[in-house]
Parts: structure tokens; C-alpha cells; sequence
């Protein structure tokens, strides 16, 4: 094939749109055997995806992936229902169940307060940050022992990849420096920790007063609220 004379032009163009970068024009003419041929470029500086006729077609459009999380469909979890013998119990941040012959009180703001069980207290619900079996050393209470780490997955009615149940048994001590009798209190605590939300729901039982499947009934009843979780 004969060679054919080549020519290019390359430009800078500044848009007179607010916030918009410069784009540049790149053309290459190129004639032979009675035609002429053009080819003509068009890219935005400092982006990826730089491409012929389309700048920054594979850039991130903020746009569209918001479109695409909006897009995604709502969690399925099995729907709430109340068990036989007990109540509900509702706050900001979620739902569930426990004994008609309990009631609760309130500690601090909504999510914070004790069972208490003809007026003896019997546990109580706290929220922490979210942590996993390698982070909750950093939220182990102090003059404690630990007795039991175990995942119950199985009790979540919430089945989500990043929602996980933990129960946790503790020991409580006197701390060495304190002059009071000796003590010990023996606790049972249970964890739903929700990496989405970056927190950790946990209820606290008195493991020698406060029976398993009871613990294991109001666990399983907890339900966040909020949107993007679909009964």
C-alpha cells in the first residue's frame, strides 16, 4: 500500500461551564487514493477511562452509583412475632420481645435500660461499637474473665453477611483495690453486631437467674428498624 501524507491538530478547549475541566481535541487527517480520512479524539485530563469520542467513560459517575445502591433490593428477614407469655418492647433503633413478668427502665436515652423482674434487676441493654472475634479485646470489660466466645448465627432473624450474634459469658470480680467483701457475678451477654451500622446491640443477662432459652427467645426477637429491611 502506497504511503499517504499525514497531518494532526491538537487542541485545548476550556468549556465555559463552572467546575468544568479543559478537554482536549486531538485530529489526525490522512489522504490516499482519492479519499481523505479523519480521525478525531476527544479527552478529559486527570480522569481514568480516557476514550475516543466518549471522555471519562469509565470514570466514576457518583450519579449512577448512587442510582445503583438505590437500586438494590430491600434485606429479607423472617417477620416479627410476638411469642406466647411476652411483650414488646420498641426503640429508636429496633424492636423485640421479652417476659410479660418483666418491664424495663430506662437509663440513658432510648436504647440504654435494665430488665428488671419483680423489681429485681435481671440484665440490661447497651449499644457499643461494632467489633468482630478479633476486635472485642478492645471492649472486654475490665476485672473480668472471660469463659465463653461463641458465634450463634443461627438465632439472627436478621441473615445477613455482615450481622453477626455473639454470645459471651463473663465473670465479674471485685476489683483487687477495693475494700468491700468479695463478690462475683456471673453474666451471660449477647451481641448483635451490625457492621453496616458500625454498632453492637447488646443485652446482658444474669446467667444464674436468668434462664437460656429465655435469653435465647429475646435474641432472637430483636429486629432493626429502619428502611432498606423488608418483612
Amino acid at each position: 500500500m502506497q504511503d499517504v501524507p499525514l497531518a494532526s491538530v491538537e487542541a485545548e478547549v476550556t468549556p465555559q461551564i463552572e467546575d468544568t475541566p479543559p478537554i482536549h481535541f486531538f485530529a489526525a487527517i490522512a489522504s490516499g487514493e482519492g479519499r481523505t480520512y479523519a480521525l478525531v479524539a476527544t479527552m478529559v485530563p486527570n480522569c481514568s477511562g480516557d476514550s475516543i469520542l466518549s471522555p471519562c467513560a469509565s470514570a466514576s459517575r457518583p450519579d449512577a452509583e448512587q442510582s445503583v445502591e438505590e437500586d438494590k433490593p430491600p434485606v429479607a428477614r423472617s417477620p416479627f412475632v410476638l411469642p406466647d407469655g411476652y411483650q414488646t418492647v420498641s426503640t429508636s433503633r429496633y424492636t423485640l420481645a421479652i417476659p410479660d413478668d418483666w418491664h424495663i427502665e430506662k437509663k440513658a436515652g432510648d436504647d440504654w435500660f435494665t430488665f428488671l423482674r419483680n423489681g429485681e434487676q435481671v440484665g440490661e441493654a447497651d449499644i457499643l461499637g461494632w467489633f468482630d472475634e478479633e476486635t472485642w479485646r478492645d471492649f472486654k470489660p475490665n476485672h473480668s474473665e472471660q469463659t465463653g466466645f461463641v458465634k450463634r448465627d443461627d438465632l439472627l432473624a436478621d441473615q445477613r453477611g455482615d450481622v453477626h450474634l455473639y454470645r459471651i459469658q463473663l465473670i465479674h470480680t471485685k476489683p483487687a483495690a477495693d475494700q468491700d467483701p468479695d463478690w462475683k457475678y456471673e453474666e451471660t451477654r449477647w451481641y448483635v453486631a451490625d457492621k453496616a451500622s458500625g454498632l453492637a446491640y447488646g443485652f446482658h443477662f444474669a446467667s444464674e437467674t436468668v434462664d437460656e432459652r429465655v435469653m435465647e427467645t429475646i435474641v432472637s426477637s430483636f429486629r432493626l428498624n429502619g428502611a432498606g429491611v423488608m418483612e
